[in-house]
């Protein structure tokens, strides 16, 4: 009896010892874990921008569509697809994460090849930047970008979409980022929605940078208003 006591008391130390080591699962229950979009006016999870890249004599048809936006965070990821660029590729769409310009990001791009002379002569081409270019702080020239009319942003294409194993593609290249400003106009202080107000849609422009390529190759926009609603969420 004393024998199986003891054999008893053992067993209870050794759960007692695994109950106390014992680890919860680390890996994490992404399916819980939801990132929530925090746009503002036109910029919106599954918003829409159609309009042109031209390069030279040359015009490309583009279109844009906005998986997610985080304001607060300073973020906003999607997709850029442009037709035509190459004969061996017909039609191109690119994933690409963004930089909203703000206190966390920067004016000063510091990287990419860009150096601020680059910068300077980037951002000066859109017209809301030139009033605030005095106002900027170092380092990095940063601003309080909530609450304006306008947002800037630098867009970097990461791969191609749907093989992410493609990485040269001759005739064109991804190896760059863009400079873009989006004129929020009667919506910069309204939550993001589908269906718009204004007579004139909201107006996104960028230049493409690399410093290998033709420069100021110019994106131009406007935002494709949706009568019914779509919404992306990341898990």
């Amino acid at each position: 009896m004393e024998a199986d006591k003891q054999k008893s008391d053992l067993q209870k130390i050794r759960y007692l010892i695994w109950l106390n080591t014992r680890q919860a699962d680390p890996r994490p229950q992404i399916s819980s874990q939801r990132c929530v979009s925090q746009g503002r006016g036109c910029l919106f999870s599954g918003a829409t921008f159609r309009g042109t890249q031209k390069s030279g004599r040359m015009s490309y048809d583009v279109s844009v569509q906005i998986v997610n936006v985080d304001l607060a965070a300073s973020h906003l990821c999607g997709y850029l697809n442009i037709r035509g660029l190459t004969d061996d590729w017909p039609e191109l769409t690119t994933y690409f994460d963004a930089e909203i310009i703000g206190q966390k990001y920067g004016f000063l791009t510091n990287k990419w090849g860009a150096t601020e002379a680059d910068d300077m002569k980037h951002w000066s081409r859109f017209t809301p930047f030139r009033p605030i270019r005095s106002t900027l702080t170092r380092p990095g020239l940063r601003f309080n970008h909530m609450n304006k009319p306008f947002i800037f942003m630098r867009w970097k294409e990461r791969f191609l979409v749907p093989d992410h194993r493609v990485r040269d593609i001759s005739g064109a290249s991804f190896a760059g980022f863009y400079y873009v400003c989006v004129e929020l106009g009667d919506d910069a202080n309204q939550m993001p929605k589908q269906s718009l107000t204004s007579p004139a849609s909201p107006m996104m422009s960028g230049f493409y940078f690399h410093e290998h390529s033709e420069p100021y190759q110019q994106l131009t926009l406007r935002h494709v208003s949706e009568s019914s609603t779509s919404s992306f969420e990341l898990r």
